[in-house]
């Protein structure tokens, strides 16, 4: 398994949190170090965070906190915090385990790396040596203690060691509602004639509910002079018909084309 924080990663975890969310590299163990230095330096003072591992067996887990390392040296409060896990031998088996004691959310010590309860996850203290193949981390796992683990442990969420390829820290920040999304908002088919046509095939043949006594199904569509809903209308009907209509008047002008409520089929 690659190490990767892609779309399939960020939308589960956006999922998890709320709301729409961007997500920035702030630290990253095999590029600035596995030190408490390195991490603090990084990461202080940010804002909500996500911490991922990625272990030498191909499992990928970690830790979401609403509120920003300071360096305290003390636990922090956060509601909002959970770990999680998301692949599990290099397979997609999503899980969320939500904090049950708000208080311990966070570890803050300035000597530690990312700690989450007291201590369920403790990444690493100080420095940890790269051994050539992977971090051999000198923190400590005891799942349970702060967070609901829904019937995970150990061996399920990080199989049973703290042995990573890489430690991730990204900055969670929210997303304008007007912020364009960075692909398309649901999966389609791959588009062909023959998709087109069983399209087509589905509208042409819907007919209303029977217990609505309703023969035929009517759209009404709304809006301002110049919406193109006209143009939609014509866009429609010529992809039914199979060459270009203009059926409805439709255009530039000072005042709307259409000037009363019209039928169309």
């Amino acid at each position: 398994m690659s190490i990767r924080f892609r779309n399939r990663e960020q939308n589960q975890l956006t999922k998890w949190i709320g709301g729409r969310k961007k997500y920035t590299l702030l630290y990253k163990a095999s590029r600035d170090g596995c030190t408490h230095t390195a991490f603090r330096n990084n990461c202080n003072n940010k804002g909500p965070t996500v911490t991922v591992l990625y272990n030498t067996d191909n499992f990928m887990y970690g830790g979401y906190t609403s509120a920003s390392w300071k360096s305290i040296g003390n636990y922090q409060n956060d509601g909002s915090a959970f770990l999680f896990r998301f692949y599990q031998n290099g397979k997609w088996k999503p899980v969320r385990m939500p904090v049950v004691n708000a208080q311990n959310a966070i570890y803050d010590h300035p000597s530690y790396g990312p700690t989450f309860g007291g201590h369920d996850l403790h990444t690493f203290s100080n420095t940890v040596n790269f051994d050539g193949t992977s971090f051999p981390l000198n923190g400590s796992a005891s799942f349970g203690v702060s967070y609901t683990m829904n019937g995970e442990n150990y061996n399920s969420i990080a199989n049973g060691h703290l042995r990573v390829k890489d430690i991730r820290v990204y900055l969670v920040e929210d997303l304008a509602g007007d912020t364009p999304l960075d692909g398309s908002w649901r999966k389609t088919a791959k588009w062909n004639p023959k998709l087109l046509n069983e399209l087509k095939e589905k509208v042409e043949k819907y007919k209303p509910l029977k217990d609505l006594k309703v023969h035929q199904a009517r759209i009404l569509l709304v809006g301002q002079v110049g919406a193109g809903k006209s143009s939609f209308f014509n866009t429609i009907n010529s992809i039914f018909r199979g060459y270009i209509t203009s059926q409805a008047c439709s255009g530039n002008a000072e005042h709307s084309l259409t000037t009363m409520v019209g039928f169309c089929q």
